[in-house]
C-alpha cells in the first residue's frame, strides 16, 4: 500500500506559499508527512509535519514555517522508518 503509490498529487507547488497540498497519502500504519527543504549549505531542513492515519488520507495539508523557495520533499514515516518519498517541484508565480 505504501513505496510508489503512498503519494498521489501533483508534483508541482507555487513559490511563496506557506501551505503544502499533498493531497491523497496512503500509509498502511499511523504515521507522519514530514516536509523538508535544502538549506543553503545542502542539508535538508524540516519545515512542517502533518499526522496521517492508516488507509487513504484525503486533503493533506502541511502547514510549513518559512515561505516556499526551494525544492521540497514530502517523507511518509512510519514507526520512524521512511516508507515513501514524494518531490514537489517550485514553480515561480
Amino acid at each position: 500500500m505504501t513505496g510508489e503509490n503512498a503519494f498521489q498529487s501533483l508534483s508541482r507547488i507555487h513559490q511563496q506559499t506557506s501551505i503544502v497540498d499533498v493531497g491523497i497519502v496512503r500509509s498502511e500504519s499511523s504515521g507522519i508527512v514530514e516536509i523538508y527543504t535544502r538549506g543553503p549549505d545542502g542539508a535538508m531542513i524540516l519545515v512542517g509535519s502533518e499526522p496521517v492515519h492508516a488507509g487513504a488520507n484525503s486533503n493533506v495539508r502541511v502547514h510549513v514555517s518559512q515561505p516556499v523557495r526551494r525544492d521540497l520533499l514530502a517523507v511518509l514515516r512510519v514507526n520512524g522508518k521512511v516508507l515513501a518519498t514524494h518531490r514537489f517541484d517550485v514553480i515561480k508565480r
